[in-house]
């Protein structure tokens, strides 16, 4: 599939976000950012600062906790838009939530 001149190459429908949310890297403070859309695979955030390809990062909101690497860094409109790779696919992590939940009732 083509858009606006890129070529698309997910394999997987991306849903839009739209929410705030904290990244936390090992080496810069944590800061706000925009989740733009996400997938069950990656994300698109637009953070205020650039955060260098194949830096592991932490996103955070309330009900949200991703895991991911860094695979672009681009300046865009007086923002930088990053793509993050998850660890591990956002339908595995709503299953270890539900995990979670059950081991925290049973204790």
């Amino acid at each position: 599939m083509v858009t606006a001149g890129r070529i698309e190459r997910r394999s997987e429908p991306r849903f839009k976000a739209g929410h705030t949310v904290f990244v936390k890297t090992s080496h810069a403070h944590p800061m706000e950012a925009y989740l733009m859309d996400v997938s069950s695979r990656g994300a698109r955030l637009r953070v205020p600062e650039a955060i260098p390809v194949d830096e592991p990062v932490k996103i955070e909101a309330p009900g949200l906790l991703l895991f991911g690497t860094i695979k672009r860094c681009e300046l865009t409109h007086g923002a930088h838009e990053v793509g993050v790779a998850l660890a591990l696919p956002v339908e595995m992590l709503s299953e270890l939530e539900k995990l979670n939940a059950a081991i925290s009732a049973e204790a």
